[in-house]
């Protein structure tokens, strides 16, 4: 056996166990959509893989997964169908705060909250299933290594060292093992599209293609439309490299041949799915449903936001485990990035030295054609990460979806190009240095990220004997029940200094008196002193890991909850900071022995933000709506006016730049849930006095807006809304947007301070 060979296998062998350590540490329903895909596999092994019609208005567990080509599910149905899952809905008990996609101090990240019980060793019912579909996966993910050194091999047959690094950097990409180790239909596409890449590159290599390639590119491509919509996008790199072997070989039979062969194929294996939807949703790929299903952004997102989202999806590329909520040290994904940027400038400079300059400058154009007929492989390996690259950015500007493992179905191609890269950099013996060590920083991230980022995550805090505690302490009591909850202590951790954007850290130590019966909500308020919720915090206690009815002793606990302040919190001011149990389904509270619904922690100074450029405004802001216009500063009256009263909003605007619109500033009081607005103020800046093209730059505007509430408002919170807009020729209000501090655009209005409306003459 050749010594690359018998790496080969090493690096396979190391990729099974440490997918499979994924895959067993990572805690059931806690990988990126898990908590959605199972649901559809056991549906279909409980229905004989009869497809479930979506519904937007009964989406049922699956969710957006129900519109999704079916092959995995099924296969993963087949594998699990004599099982008795009848306890998911026991083990996929969710938790209703998660913070999916959010990164948050106090946690939270769990999607569910999880029975130690139920999900330990040995494995049963849903538990077994679960594990038995993610092991399934981690072979798919061999697949895709395997395929991986294969494609070196074939690109690159005198260096061994080039299949080798192309094999390690995607069996040891930490975020690549987290997939494959989660029930996730991706495992699947992603190993269909590397293959595919892999069979289109041997035909076209191939001196006289067979029939038998034909047709085993045919079925892959059934299978990958089978598997994952965007597999379609590969359909054209076939024709591209049939027509390629047509023109090499001139002769026309791999073209009309070979699509014919692989064509049919195709139609035969995934047609039924396309026509399925075509007669269900008018839509042959299903999509508008899925999107109805998954929601779309509110705002398409255009190039400036899809640039802002950059780290999101590199992270995501490297390794953002969860719901996309679960990080790794910010210092791993710098020298990811760094690896990553070297290996591809570096393979580019390497591809226009060796493919445009040596073998087309300086060669006649005879025998240019024939090198890029040659060459057409390697073309290949670079029109498939960049038509999926394409696809994704089409995508994630409908959904917000920035996950740079969306484009695993093109990974082996991304890493060999990155291992040519790495190899290039350096000469002679030291050549192998740069790969050698990018893989090895890979299998070290990818090794200690189960055990140092991700299970620390999901552990739920230490318990204690409940110990005795104080008569003043504060206890909460069920209504119907003996259940009694105290809060043995809270304090406001460093807050000196507080600003708006800054967090509250809280140490708060619970303690279970009697067992309680419903799974109550721990929220803290931060609260103005006429009464106004400036922001809440709603979660499970012990960061989102206990469900109190779970607790059947007397027991306390640790239990740190961190608020952020929103950038647009008015200031300065003095905030309390209450906390309190409520019932997300029924809203109920608990109540103290004293009959009241919260505790009071504490109080701290919010300090107005640093205002470096000296303007002396009130509540100092920074809201860029498209590097146009910027709000400085604002006011307001009165934070808690009651119904009919009017308050007087204050706003300060600087141009950016000249502007040559009019346009319109709205100011709303409204339930953001519903949109019902109770005040609001439209028209051009300074009740029509000063038109926006009258502004210099640099110029402060201060702008009065009138907001009388509406008498029939009901008392409750509301957020202060502002934008601007203008009349366009079409008849349409066109807004601007607020640029993000990362140069993303994001929503076209900005919330300011919440008000409280009080009952009319009440308080």
């Amino acid at each position: 056996m050749k010594p690359h060979t018998r790496i080969a296998g090493a690096i396979a062998a190391a990729y099974l166990l440490v997918a499979s350590l994924y895959s067993v540490v990572t805690p059931i329903f806690e990988a990126s959509d898990e908590l959605w895909h199972y649901p559809m596999v056991r549906y279909l092994a409980q229905n004989g893989l009869q497809l479930p019609p979506q519904d937007p208005a009964n989406p049922g567990p699956w969710r957006q997964q129900g519109t999704q080509p079916p092959l995995y599910y099924m296969a993963a149905a087949v594998l699990t169908a004599g099982i008795d899952t009848s306890d998911m809905d026991v083990v996929r008990r969710i938790n209703p705060h998660a913070d999916i996609g959010v990164v948050k101090a106090d946690r939270n990240a769990n999607m569910i909250v999880h029975q130690a019980a139920l999900e330990a060793f040995p494995w049963q019912g849903t538990v077994l299933a679960v594990h038995i579909i993610r092991f399934f996966s981690v072979l798919l993910g061999l697949g895709t290594v395997i395929v991986s050194y294969q494609l070196g091999r074939e690109l690159f047959p005198d260096d061994p060292r080039i299949a080798l690094g192309t094999m390690a950097l995607t069996a040891f990409l930490p975020m690549f093992l987290f997939i494959s180790g989660s029930v996730n239909n991706d495992n699947l596409s992603n190993f269909l599209g590397n293959l595919l890449t892999l069979q289109v590159i041997r035909l076209l290599k191939s001196p006289q293609p067979t029939l038998h390639q034909y047709a085993l590119l045919g079925i892959s491509a059934g299978c990958g439309l089978l598997a994952k919509l965007s597999l379609g996008f590969f359909i054209p790199i076939i024709g591209l490299a049939l027509l390629l072997l047509s023109l090499q070989q001139k002769d026309w039979r791999p073209l009309l041949v070979g699509g014919l062969i692989a064509g049919s194929l195709t139609i035969a294996i995934a047609g039924w799915w396309y026509l399925r939807n075509w007669q269900l949703y008018g839509d042959p790929s299903g999509l508008a449903m899925f999107l109805q299903m998954v929601g779309r952004r509110a705002i398409p997102a255009n190039a400036a936001q899809l640039w802002a989202e950059r780290d999101s999806f590199l992270w995501a590329y490297w390794g953002f485990f969860g719901g996309v909520n679960v990080a790794l040290p910010g210092w791993a994904y710098t020298v990811f990035n760094i690896i990553g940027a070297a290996g591809l400038i570096s393979a580019a400079v390497y591809s226009i030295k060796t493919y445009m300059w040596d073998q087309i400058v300086r060669h006649n154009a005879a025998r240019t054609n024939n090198r890029i007929s040659m060459n057409a492989p390697l073309l290949i390996s670079l029109v498939w990460p960049l038509l999926t690259f394409i696809s994704y950015l089409r995508w994630t500007a409908e959904t917000p979806a920035s996950q740079g493992r969306l484009v695993f179905v093109a990974l082996s191609s991304i890493t060999l190009w990155m291992a040519v890269g790495l190899v290039w950099i350096l000469r002679g013996r030291w050549r192998v240095i740069p790969l050698v060590g990018a893989a090895g920083f890979h299998l070290a991230i990818a090794i200690l990220a189960p055990f140092m980022v991700i299970a620390p995550m999901y552990q739920p805090p230490t318990f204690a004997p409940l110990a005795a505690f104080e008569a003043a302490t504060p206890i909460f009591r069920e209504p119907e029940g003996r259940g009694q909850i105290a809060l043995l202590s809270g304090s406001i951790l460093e807050a000196e200094r507080l600003q708006p954007g800054d967090d509250v850290s809280l140490d708060l130590q619970f303690g279970l008196i009697e067992p309680v019966s419903r799974n109550w909500s721990l929220f803290v308020h931060l609260v103005t002193p006429d009464g106004v919720i400036v922001w809440q915090r709603d979660i499970y206690p012990g960061g989102g890991t206990i469900a109190l009815s779970d607790l059947r002793e007397p027991v306390q606990w640790d239990n740190p909850v961190s608020v952020n302040i929103p950038l647009n919190a008015y200031s300065p001011m003095t905030l309390r900071v209450d906390v309190g149990w409520y019932d997300l389904q029924s809203g109920e509270r608990l109540q103290t022995s004293e009959g009241l619904e919260v505790a009071t922690v504490g109080t701290f100074e919010l300090e107005a933000p640093s205002d470096s450029e000296g303007l002396n405004l009130p509540n100092p802001v920074r809201l860029n709506f498209e590097n146009q216009i910027e709000l400085v500063g604002y006011s307001l009256s009165h934070l808690s006016p009651q119904a009919g009263e009017t308050i007087e909003l204050t706003l300060y605007w600087r141009a950016l730049r000249p502007l040559s619109v009019d346009f319109k500033i709205f100011a709303n009081i409204l339930d953001r849930t519903t949109l019902s607005k109770y005040a609001s103020s439209d028209g051009m800046p300074d009740s029509w006095n000063r038109p926006t093209t009258t502004w210099q730059t640099g110029e402060i505007i201060t702008d009065v807006h009138q907001l009388v509430v509406d008498p029939n408002a009901p008392p409750g919170i509301y957020e202060t809304e502002i934008g601007w807009y203008r009349e366009a020729d079409d008849g349409s209000f066109p807004r601007l947007r607020l640029v993000t501090a990362d140069g993303g655009m994001a929503n076209d209005y900005a919330n300011l301070t919440r008000v409280r409306i009080l009952p009319a003459g009440g308080t």
